[in-house]
């Protein structure tokens, strides 16, 4: 989840359980609010009337003591009790054909020796529709808060966060071999500020580290080629001189695989550094089948040696548009690599279909590591003779073409794919 959809939800999430717990709150206390008003205002009845029952007691006409609100009744009880009750009841009306709430305030009292009770009621249907009223003029209100802010947020957000997100984007579009520096935009935040210049120092310590490591391979695979190119012909030489003992013959012969060896690694070393330096520029529409072919004859005779079932299983004729050395390598380390790795009288399964080159062969019955395996000098078996640079170059070509490079292990098989290799 991005940094600013992760803001903007805590602020949203703590906002609604805000307003789920304080709506409820608010109701209750304004309508115990509403109540204490009430019960005042009936507190305050039961005092102005109790004079005129008074008179009406020593007349005694309470009979005929009459009340322009006929909410209030009063009685003579032979209990001689002296309280106030108020409570909230429900009492049906005619009018309306519903019960509608009242507040009742029962009052017991003595006037001149005689105990009366006086019952005061007053509607409280016009005062809860008030506080329901209220209740929803205040939800809508922080509805439209909690929107506004949550817009305010968003795009204030982005437009403090803008800067951050250039430098993001202009991060992954940065490629260390394209010989370019790091430049990135001023803000007017100085943390952004900050984190850009470092970035731009990282970018350009990095890039210097790259171009030292890389003018290095280049001048040691170079200064590497005359030392061993005499070292294999000394060596030739020494074997055809006589007397050579067999202890001496195999001395000679192991030194002169580990030059071979040698020589190999350097080829492999410069023709990356070749591949990275993007040396091969003649682009071409190159037909994969055919190289395949080409390739399946050049190993023939190591397919024959291992008794290796091969089946090729091309689609159509397909083409892609690259450098046909490069295409060439690619096939080539991937096939060298299925017959290396493979065991006697083993299998090995090439299909072309849609946009995928795949080659499968049978070999140890573990999977690789997939996260090591193209890496550089990363031996997928125990062969002594690999030097660990076969795969890595494939990857690398692939890199540059934009091709992905996919290893699985099914059904006993290690499986390498190219994918979208192919462009009409």
């Amino acid at each position: 989840m991005k940094l600013l959809k992760k803001t903007i939800r805590r602020y949203l999430v703590y906002s609604v359980i805000l307003l789920l717990v304080e709506i409820p709150i608010f109701y209750v206390v304004v309508q115990q609010l509403v109540l204490q008003g009430v019960d005042r205002d009936l507190m305050a009845t039961k005092e102005l009337l109790k004079p005129k029952i008074g008179e009406a007691v020593v007349k005694n006409t309470l009979g005929q003591l009459q009340f322009a609100d006929r909410n209030v009744s009063i009685s003579i009880t032979t209990v001689s009790r002296v309280y106030d009750s108020l409570a909230s009841v429900e009492i049906f009306d005619s009018a309306t054909g519903r019960n509608v709430p009242h507040r009742i305030l029962t009052s017991s009292f003595s006037i001149n020796g005689k105990p009366c009770v006086l019952q005061v009621k007053t509607s409280l249907l016009d005062n809860f529709s008030l506080i329901a009223n209220i209740v929803k003029i205040q939800l809508a209100l922080l509805v439209l808060l909690l929107l506004g802010l949550f817009l305010i947020n968003r795009n204030l957000s982005k437009k403090i966060w803008g800067p951050f997100y250039h430098t993001l984007g202009r991060l992954q579009r940065y490629n260390i071999d394209q010989h370019e520096a790091l430049s990135l935009e001023q803000s007017s935040v100085k943390e952004f500020n900050d984190l850009n210049r470092s970035l731009e120092g990282l970018a350009r310590r990095a890039q210097d580290a790259y171009i030292s490591e890389k003018a290095f391979t280049e001048n040691a695979s170079h200064e590497m080629q005359s030392p061993l190119a005499v070292l294999q012909s000394k060596l030739e030489l020494l074997m055809q001189t006589t007397p050579l003992t067999a202890e001496q013959a195999q001395l000679i012969g192991e030194l002169a695989d580990a030059g071979r060896r040698m020589s190999r690694l350097n080829k492999s070393l410069v023709l990356l550094t070749k591949i990275e330096n993007k040396q091969f520029a003649n682009v071409e529409m190159v037909t994969l089948r055919p190289v395949v072919l080409s390739l399946l004859q050049q190993y023939d005779m190591q397919i024959r040696e291992k008794s290796l079932d091969v089946t090729f299983k091309p689609g159509d004729d397909i083409s892609l548009n690259a450098d046909r050395a490069l295409v060439e390598i690619l096939a080539g380390n991937l096939l060298a690599n299925a017959i290396r790795h493979n065991i006697p009288g083993g299998k090995i399964h090439i299909t072309i279909t849609g946009n995928r080159f795949r080659i499968c062969n049978s070999g140890s019955e573990t999977p690789l590591d997939e996260q090591k395996i193209f890496n550089r000098f990363v031996k997928g078996g125990n062969d002594n003779n690999s030097i660990g640079l076969g795969l890595a170059i494939a990857n690398t070509i692939c890199n540059i073409y934009h091709y992905k490079l996919q290893y699985s292990f099914v059904a006993n098989m290690h499986c390498f794919t190219v994918i979208s290799v192919f462009s009409e």
